[in-house]
């Protein structure tokens, strides 16, 4: 199974969030929640349905993105953890792997497992294509050598990344890349 049981859970809290955008009848859309909590279904699929059904994009599924306007869906659940047990380095936050592979702009849905609560990010490529592995937004972060401290998931928003959040799954899915540097369909009308 591709997915383990504890995560299940929340794959789907993040179908549920999704399905008034499927525009499924109820029988269709309890079965997708079973399949979800089967394991059957992923939840970066149903997200990726869900945008295409809002935005002004189609999915595509060349290397590196996910629609046809170049950008790239991830979907993420919230980890508190120990960076650094030496130096007592506590952080709750959203990490979103492989990001070096991604060629245009991400869609995030991230879910606070503190606040039960779903955030939604428009990140642009150039904000991230430095990094060679993952991409980490930071909700709140804690120094302490001699006990867990006690996650609030209050998000820290001066921290990075935060900036390229939005209010809503609709605001997201309406953003649109600032240029056709990383849409490969405009990139190859041009040249053509």
């Amino acid at each position: 199974m591709a997915t383990t049981d504890n995560a299940v859970q929340y794959d789907v809290k993040m179908v549920q969030e999704l399905l008034p955008y499927l525009n499924l009848n109820a029988t269709d859309s309890a079965s997708l929640v079973k399949f979800t909590e089967m394991g059957i279904v992923q939840r970066e699929t149903v997200a990726e349905l869900a945008m295409t059904k809002l935005g002004a994009f189609e999915g595509d599924s060349r290397n590196g993105r996910d629609f046809t306007d170049g950008t790239d869906a991830k979907t993420v659940t919230s980890t508190a953890r120990n960076n650094d047990k030496r130096r007592g380095a506590w952080t709750n936050s959203f990490e979103i792997s492989n990001v070096a592979t991604k060629t245009g702009d991400l869609r995030v849905i991230a879910y606070n497992k503190i606040l039960d609560k779903f955030h939604y990010f428009y990140i642009p490529n150039h904000a991230f294509a430095h990094l060679k592995s993952a991409l980490t937004i930071v909700i709140e972060s804690y120094t302490s050598h001699f006990v867990e401290p006690v996650f609030t998931g209050e998000p820290k928003r001066t921290t990075k990344f935060w900036e390229y959040e939005v209010a809503s799954f609709e605001e997201l899915c309406k953003c649109k890349p600032d240029s056709d540097e990383y849409n490969l369909d405009a990139w190859e009308i041009k040249v053509a």
